[in-house]
């Protein structure tokens, strides 16, 4: 075992010195199934070319904890299906970017952990094609960070699918949020842009406090509770998404949010209402485009709802 590991770490020596030397870039490869170490790649690469471009292409069931430190330009990619899984007994994150920028995380499965993936400390993070799935929260955004998402499965974790916070920014298009038994997406004082997204049998789809959204087209459906809550001066854009079939409300506005419902079919929903206005001052305009049932009143000249006692 450790004459395999001395031989792994001497070939990705002469990788990154040679690329370092011509190109200023490392293309690595990394199979798992025969007890090489991504961490051990990736504190190569911290030492020799921080600054990247790098790439590490992983095979096989990996069991270990990553940290991405201060590392630009960064891609981990797997053409295989690999899979990164917890070792920390849910302790640490699976995959923890910290003050880095251009990482890209594709095509893995990504299993358990305190968060599964977390984009931290002003980092630029893409997560394309991923499922992540069974941590305490699925993928976290924070401290200032931006997350950009694409075509990934994120579910079955214990808590939310993903947590925005602390003025980061996450972009997801044609995710899947799906199984998660807190709230598929919670924005707490940041910003969440999603496109033609589906959030799925979560326990609300979408939570929001002094935040800003953007739904454009995609789907909110089989929530527990609410599809979607705005609170504390939230506000949200909807250009075309599809709220149906939640347990709750569609849409639930409190503490002065604003809803502005350019376009989005809003029915069907269990409570009776489909987009609630709490008595703390919401604002909704063109609410009666939904198509729904609402208790939200408008001027006249923005639309003309009905008011449902």
């Amino acid at each position: 075992m450790k004459q395999r590991e001395t031989v792994f770490a001497f070939v990705l020596f002469v990788a990154i010195g040679a690329a370092t030397q011509y190109a200023r870039a490392a293309n690595l490869s990394v199979n798992c199934d025969k007890h090489e170490s991504i961490s051990k790649a990736l504190g190569l690469l911290a030492k020799t070319n921080p600054q990247g471009p790098n790439r590490i292409t992983v095979s096989g069931s990996c069991h270990e904890n990553l940290a991405i430190q201060s590392i630009d330009r960064l891609t981990l990619i797997t053409a295989s299906g690999a899979s990164i899984t917890d070792s920390s007994s849910g302790s640490s994150v699976v995959v923890d970017i910290e003050d880095s920028h251009s990482i890209t995380v594709q095509g893995f499965t990504i299993n358990g952990g305190n968060e599964a993936v977390n984009c931290g400390s002003a980092s630029i993070c893409y997560l394309t094609g991923n499922t992540i799935q069974d941590g305490a929260t699925g993928v976290g955004v924070s401290g200032s960070s931006h997350a950009f998402l694409e075509s990934n499965v994120i579910q079955n974790n214990v808590g939310n699918g993903s947590t925005v916070s602390d003025g980061s920014q996450m972009f997801s298009s044609n995710d899947v949020f799906q199984g998660n038994p807190g709230q598929g997406v919670e924005v707490r004082w940041a910003y969440f842009s999603a496109s033609n997204s589906s959030f799925l049998n979560n326990g609300v789809g979408v939570r929001a406090g002094v935040s800003t959204l953007l739904l454009t087209g995609g789907t909110i459906t089989g929530s527990g509770g609410d599809g979607m809550i705005l609170r504390g001066n939230s506000s949200a854009g909807f250009f075309g998404p599809t709220i149906t079939g939640n347990g709750g409300n569609g849409v639930y506005l409190e503490d002065g949010s604003f809803a502005g419902f350019v376009a989005a079919s809003i029915t069907g929903n269990l409570s009776g209402t489909d987009v609630e206005c709490a008595p703390q001052f919401p604002i909704t305009r063109f609410v009666a485009r939904t198509g729904g049932i609402t208790n939200c009143i408008e001027p006249s000249s923005s639309s003309n709802p009905k008011r449902v006692e």
